[in-house]
């Protein structure tokens, strides 16, 4: 029987529709309120929001359906490794896919089915007030990644990690403030970061100088938390540092996806740095060529993409002028 962590309490009122599925022989209907996060881990989301599917093919957080009750709309989307199928269609990778009832979603061997007696109304992909809604621009991320976080998350308590993660995201979060990054989001074991170009004309350096501090600030932290690598050693992250164009898509008054090739470099570089022997701090050749003057760095390394053909030049980033906050703007 499939091991699954259902919905608990912290719920809304009342749920917008289920997903469906065979368990042995046995219809299970999972409530999903106004979102629910499907995956092999689902760390840091609430028990009302999460179903949990312990199977090593499937992601941490595979993907997420969106409930929008006041526009009549249902949305899934894949955050995966190894992706998503909807009625037998692969999704793109963190591109909202409009969801109807009666719709199947299949991650791995998983078939999960979506009920509702709502949102039902037509979605049209190319409409005003979606074109208004999705706008274009240059960007620089940084992700920071939790070394060996799925073997951490397997051996320690779940309460334990989940006051790891909030100690130490908000810790950081006060050092991305200080060098003026908008927070994206948080992924349970990795945070997402982004400075806009057309804002920042230092944006690179504000990335850097960022990734820099949150990391001495990890290395001074992690002693002093419960949250261990499975050696029994304080956590360590990898961080990488990506520039390039992005779509920037609204999904609600406050969510906003940033859609691109860049931002999934950024998260694979950042599952890279801080293993193998590689620095803690990873930046690709762009964001180098911007700030060379500004840092020291390393030899640089062509490493593959996962997801991309050929090789990625990428540099370590050893230290540099802003180890001090940016003054604000």
């Amino acid at each position: 029987m499939t091991s699954l962590t259902e919905s608990g309490g912290g719920r809304p009122d009342g749920p917008l529709g289920y997903v469906v599925f065979d368990d042995d022989g046995t219809e299970r209907r999972v409530p999903v309120f106004d979102q629910l996060f499907v995956g092999r881990e689902c760390a840091g989301i609430s028990e009302a929001r999460r179903l949990v599917i312990p199977d090593p093919e499937i992601s941490r957080t595979h993907l997420e359906i969106r409930l929008d009750a006041a526009g009549d709309r249902a949305f899934v989307i894949d955050t995966s490794t190894n992706g998503t199928l909807v009625n037998g269609m692969r999704l793109e990778r963190a591109v909202p896919r409009p969801l109807r009832p009666g719709d199947e979603i299949r991650i791995g061997d998983v078939a999960l089915t979506f009920r509702s007696a709502r949102f039902k109304a037509v979605h049209r992909t190319v409409t005003r007030a979606t074109r208004t809604r999705i706008s274009r621009t240059a960007m620089v991320m940084v992700v920071g990644d939790i070394v060996n976080y799925s073997t951490i998350s397997e051996v320690t308590d779940e309460r334990v990690v989940a006051e790891g993660l909030h100690t130490l995201w908000s810790e950081v979060g006060l050092v991305l403030r200080a060098h003026q990054g908008t927070l994206n989001h948080y992924a349970g074991d990795a945070i997402f970061a982004i400075w806009e170009a057309n804002r920042f004309t230092d944006a690179a350096k504000r990335a850097i100088g960022f990734a820099l501090d949150a990391n001495r600030l990890v290395g001074e932290l992690a002693p002093t938390l419960p949250l261990r690598s499975p050696d029994g050693s304080p956590i360590h992250m990898g961080w990488g540092v990506v520039t390039g164009m992005v779509a920037l898509a609204a999904m609600t008054r406050s969510v906003e996806a940033v859609i691109g090739d860049s931002a999934n470099v950024a998260f694979r570089l950042a599952g890279l740095a801080g293993r193998s022997g590689r620095a803690a701090v990873l930046v690709t050749g762009g964001v180098r060529r911007v700030v060379e003057k500004d840092f020291s760095w390393g030899e640089g390394e062509k490493v593959e993409i996962k997801g991309r053909r050929g090789t990625e030049t990428v540099f370590p980033a050893i230290g540099g002028d802003m180890s001090e906050p940016a003054a604000a703007l």
